[in-house]
C-alpha cells in the first residue's frame, strides 16, 4: 500500500473516529449494548468532531515546517483562546490537564515544563494526537531514542507524566511498523518487544506494570466485559488496539470501540488513527468522509502535512483518485 494512502487514512481516520464517537461520548455501555445489541448495527449520525481531532491538526499543521515544540504550543494557544483548528470556530470538549497546561504556557512557562506530571494526569489527552508526531519521527528521524525523544516532548507539552509518555510511545511504535509494512500481530508484537526493552530503565520501568495487558501480546484476548473506554490513558490505548486488533476492517474497529460507550470520541479518534494507517484511505467509508464538518479546511491542513513528508512524491490521491480528476 501506498505510503500516502495510510498517511491520509489514518490522519482522517482520527477526524471520522472522533466525529463517529462524538454523538456517542458519556454513554454506559449498558445504555450502548441496549440501543445497539450489535456493534455494526451504529451508525454515523454526525460529523462534528472535537478537541481530539482540533489538537491533531494543530499539531500536524506546526509540524509541516518542521519539529518545533514552542510552534506546536502556540498552536494549542491559536485553539484554545482563538478558536482555530475547530470546525465552528471555538474550541470544546478539552479536558483539565490539557486546559491547565496551556493556561501554564499562556502564563509564561516553557511547553516542556507546561504538562501535568502528577498521577491524576494521565488522561488520554496527549494520546488522542500524538499521530502526526509519530508520522513526522518516523520519516524525519533514524534513530529511535531520538524518535521517541520527540514523541515524549510532544506529549509533555500536556501530559508529562511517563505513564502517558509511555501509551504515546507503544502507540507510536506500533505506527512505524505498520508503515514498515508489518501485518497487525507482527506490528503489535514487534512495538511491544522494543517497549519493554526501551522503558526498561527509570522513570519509565515502575511504570510498565500499568500496561501489563498491552504488554502481554494478547490485548485482542481480553474479555469484552474486561475493556474500558473510559478517559484513562491506559483503557484507551488498550481498548483501541484491542478494537484494532480483533476487527478485519476501519468501520468494524471503530464502531467495535465506540460500543463500549464512555470517552467514546477520544478511543474512536485513537482507533480511527490505528485502523486508518493500516488499511489505507479507501477503507473509510465515502459517506463518513463527506459528512466531517469544514471537510475542506480539514483536507488542506492534511494534504500540505502528508506533502511535507513525501516532498515530489507520490501523487495525492482523494479517497482513490487521482487529485485532479476528485475536484
Amino acid at each position: 500500500m501506498e505510503l500516502r494512502s495510510r498517511l491520509e487514512g489514518g490522519l482522517w481516520g482520527v477526524l471520522v473516529g472522533d466525529a463517529f464517537g462524538l454523538t456517542f461520548q458519556f454513554t454506559s455501555r449498558l445504555a450502548m449494548e441496549l440501543d445497539y445489541p450489535r456493534p455494526e448495527e451504529i451508525p454515523m449520525l454526525d460529523g462534528l468532531w472535537s478537541d481530539d481531532s482540533s489538537l491533531t491538526l494543530a499539531t500536524a499543521h506546526a509540524l509541516t515546517k518542521g519539529y518545533s515544540v514552542e510552534k506546536i504550543a502556540e498552536n494549542f494557544l491559536r485553539w484554545y483562546y482563538d478558536g482555530e483548528f475547530t470546525p465552528r470556530g471555538y474550541p470544546f470538549d478539552q479536558g483539565n490537564t490539557t486546559s491547565m497546561a496551556i493556561e501554564r504556557i499562556a502564563s509564561g512557562v516553557p511547553p516542556l515544563e507546561a504538562g501535568g506530571s502528577g498521577e491524576w494526569d494521565n488522561g488520554n489527552g496527549s494520546l488522542m494526537r500524538i499521530l502526526p508526531a509519530a508520522y513526522y519521527a518516523y520519516f524525519k528521524l533514524s534513530p529511535l531514542e531520538e524518535k521517541l525523544k520527540l514523541i515524549h516532548e510532544v506529549s509533555m507539552i500536556t501530559h508529562a507524566h511517563p505513564r502517558s509518555l509511555i501509551g504515546c510511545g507503544i502507540y507510536s511504535l506500533i505506527i512505524w511498523n505498520i508503515l514498515d509494512g508489518m501485518d497487525k500481530p507482527g506490528a503489535y508484537h514487534e512495538a511491544i518487544a522494543t517497549a519493554e526493552k526501551f522503558y526498561s530503565i527509570e522513570p519509565f520501568a515502575k511504570e510498565l506494570t500499568h500496561y501489563d495487558r498491552v504488554l502481554s501480546g494478547r490485548i485482542h484476548k481480553v474479555e469484552r466485559s474486561e475493556i474500558r473506554g473510559s478517559g484513562y490513558v491506559v483503557h484507551t490505548l488498550e481498548a483501541s488496539l484491542w478494537a484494532f486488533l480483533r476487527n478485519e476492517g476501519f468501520a468494524d474497529a471503530v464502531k467495535e470501540v465506540v460500543s463500549l460507550g464512555e470517552d467514546a470520541d477520544t478511543t474512536g479518534a485513537v482507533t480511527g488513527g490505528l485502523a486508518g494507517t493500516y488499511y489505507g484511505i479507501d477503507s473509510i467509508p465515502k459517506e463518513w468522509l463527506e459528512k466531517i464538518e469544514a471537510g475542506e479546511y480539514v483536507r488542506k491542513i492534511i494534504d500540505e502535512f502528508v506533502d511535507s513528508l513525501l516532498p515530489g512524491g507520490q501523487r495525492r490521491t482523494r479517497h482513490g483518485i487521482p487529485a485532479h480528476e476528485a475536484l
